[in-house]
């Protein structure tokens, strides 16, 4: 065990001085358009064939308490099993497998839960603070961060791959993020897992560089913290403006105007800015002090509590100035 974590280490060290050089404008291309139901069930034999072969490092995680501060610097590393790990648990005994409709086909992509994470909830429209690791079947990497970065979730704004959209909320942030025994900061009980998809879940017929097409792809991520996004600056967070519930905000177009309500910052065409329709209000509670009384049509944007223990609550008021039921902002009439 101790040669194959010796190995992954040193792996991804090497790969981390390789992609810090990596250019992100590095040119892409598409290859010809395959049918997406059956590529689906290549794939997915694919993934199946891999969690039935490979294992990962379990043996250095601490199951008897996942949320102690032991597990805080682990990091998912995987191997075949065979010869001296031919007595490992396969993945596919260890993941959750889970369905979604993508361009009219379902998918099925599977998700490994180490530890779900003490902090913050969010959405597939959010942003999160992370370090992950990108691999391919064959364990070839293709992205790594060593170190936090951000990475917009909601579709539109960044090359985020819908696997990674839906796979991350299922974890939450860390409680806190401190200063680790190796000076670096590191979360406090974040999230911990790994999601594996098939190529209609990724970027399918799309080369990127060191990811030849219609690959799965593999995505192992430790988490740290969230910013909600609010990505038109209209008031309401980019997860509000998912009207229909089907965890995709690109199709959500209140006006008919081809930009899609999260990224228009006049929803309903009238002519009077989103921004304008609603009212933001800001409450900042002491210790002790009681909760708000929230309107009937007010929402909770986000929370935060100092260590000082102030909190801070952010909400929105949806106005519905003639009572028909339709907030002013999706209300053109």
């Amino acid at each position: 065990m101790m040669k194959f974590v010796k190995f992954a280490f040193l792996t991804i060290i090497a790969f981390a001085i390789v992609f810090s050089c990596k250019s992100d404008d590095d040119p892409v291309s598409f290859a010809e358009l395959r049918d997406r139901g059956e590529q689906q069930v290549e794939d997915d034999a694919a993934l199946v064939e891999f969690l039935s072969t490979h294992f990962y490092n379990y043996e250095e995680f601490d199951f008897t308490n996942p949320e102690g501060t032991a597990n805080d610097s682990f990091r998912i590393a995987f191997g075949k099993i065979e010869g001296a790990n031919a007595d490992k648990t396969p993945l596919i005994n260890q993941v959750e497998e889970r369905t979604t409709t993508y361009f009219d086909i379902e998918y099925k992509y599977y998700v490994l839960k180490l530890r779900e994470g003490g902090g913050k909830s969010y959405s597939s429209f959010d942003q999160v603070d992370l370090v992950y690791h990108g691999q391919l079947l064959d364990l070839e990497t293709f992205d790594l961060r060593l170190t936090r970065v951000p990475i917009p979730l909601v579709s539109g704004t960044t090359s985020t791959v819908r696997g990674f959209q839906l796979g991350l909320p299922e974890f939450k942030t860390a409680e806190d993020v401190v200063e680790g025994a190796n000076g670096f900061l590191q979360p406090r009980n974040g999230g911990i897992g790994a999601v594996f998809m098939p190529s209609g879940m990724g970027y399918f017929n799309l080369a990127q560089p060191d990811i030849p097409v219609y690959s799965p792809l593999i995505f192992s991520f430790n988490l740290y913290d969230v910013v909600y996004l609010d990505t038109d600056f209209d008031g309401l967070l980019s997860s509000m403006e998912d009207l229909d519930g089907d965890k995709d905000v690109s199709n959500d177009d209140t006006d008919g105007d081809g930009l899609p309500d999260f990224r228009d910052t006049d929803d309903d065409g009238d002519g009077t800015a989103t921004v304008n329709e609603v009212v933001q209000n800001t409450y900042t509670l002491n210790p002790g002090d009681p909760e708000p009384t929230y309107a009937s049509n007010e929402i909770v944007k986000t929370r935060d509590t100092d260590d000082a223990g102030v909190t801070t609550i952010r909400t929105v008021v949806l106005t519905d100035t003639d009572g028909d039921g339709t907030p002013d902002y999706l209300d053109a009439n």
